[in-house]
């Protein structure tokens, strides 16, 4: 049994059981911790006081009266709550999970280049000239005689179509140009 209650025994043992449910309800929904508090107000809205009938006062100034009293201490409290567990989550290894957040996003974030999308994982890590061909859905042979008319190596004219740099190696790929627009999910 709360403090609130136990003081205000004597209000509640009259109570039956379900209107006591309905009040504890009441006094919930209009932020009202003191049982015979609560009671004094219902039975104020309800009886005539100066012979003019309560029943039409409006309660919501008084709870908007007490929620902007309980307001502070609440938002104060998730602040505390909120930063408490910030400080547990790091304690416990959160920054190692940044990693895997990192690359979450980079699996699942996408770059619209005009002529296809790709995440920022593979700008980071390049496109074949397979995969750039598959996604500007030209087959070999079109690539091939396409270069061709142009006068240039199919990895050159890649280039030139697609605007993306190619990379070193024995099997280079294709890397974006650096891009100054954000990336969308």
């Amino acid at each position: 049994m709360e403090e609130s209650e136990k003081k205000s025994v004597q209000v509640t043992t009259y109570l039956p059981k379900e209107v006591l449910e309905q009040l504890k309800k009441w006094m919930d929904d209009n932020y009202q911790r003191s049982v015979s508090q609560a009671v004094s107000l219902i039975v104020e809205h309800f009886l005539k006081k100066d012979g003019r009938p309560l029943g039409d006062t409006d309660l919501a100034p008084r709870v908007t009266a007490l929620e902007e009293e309980n307001l502070p201490p609440r938002l104060a409290k998730l602040e505390i709550q909120m930063q408490l567990v910030r400080e547990a989550l790091i304690a416990a290894g959160a920054r190692s999970l940044a990693t895997g957040v990192e690359d979450h996003l980079a699996e699942n974030t996408s770059i619209s280049s005009g002529q296809f999308t790709y995440t920022v994982k593979e700008a980071r890590e390049g496109l074949s000239k397979t995969e750039i061909m598959r996604r500007l859905d030209i087959s070999p042979t079109t690539l091939k005689r396409q270069a061709e008319t142009e006068r240039m190596t199919e990895e050159k004219y890649l280039t030139k179509i697609t605007g993306w740099q190619l990379g070193t190696g024995e099997r280079p790929k294709y890397f974006p140009p650096t891009q100054s627009s954000s990336p969308s999910t």
